[in-house]
């Protein structure tokens, strides 16, 4: 059987591993970070991740987009959230991203069972 989490789990290793070598302060390592999960869709997570995985984007761009006087964007909503945002506050971003790849990665992991593989 194929991992269904698979996509998923690819993709916030890659975060992961964004947020623990990537250069710089929390907040410009989340912004190289969610260029590598931003197509990643709640419906792709299991059911009870979901929730965490709407705040984690929610919270990555909430100030929204920073527009000029004829509305053309100078600075996307990720940038411009992770420019006002606290470092502490990042790091709570950080740590849900991080929690969210362990409890998919160590919950739901593929096992062989008779020459067969099945997600737990």
């Amino acid at each position: 059987m194929k991992d269904r989490y698979l996509y998923a789990k690819e993709k916030l290793l890659i975060a992961v591993e964004a947020l623990a070598t990537g250069p710089g302060d929390v907040r410009s390592r989340l912004k190289k970070a969610y260029w590598t999960f931003n197509r990643l869709k709640a419906e792709q997570l299991p059911p009870q991740m979901q929730e965490d995985w709407r705040w984690v984007l929610e919270q990555m761009t909430n100030r929204g987009p920073l527009l000029d006087q004829k509305g053309k964007v100078m600075r996307d909503s990720v940038e411009n959230t992770m420019r006002r945002i606290k470092n502490r506050t990042g790091a709570k971003i950080a740590k849900k991203i991080f929690r969210l790849y362990w409890e998919l990665n160590n919950n739901h992991a593929l096992i062989r069972t008779k020459g067969d593989t099945e997600c737990l």
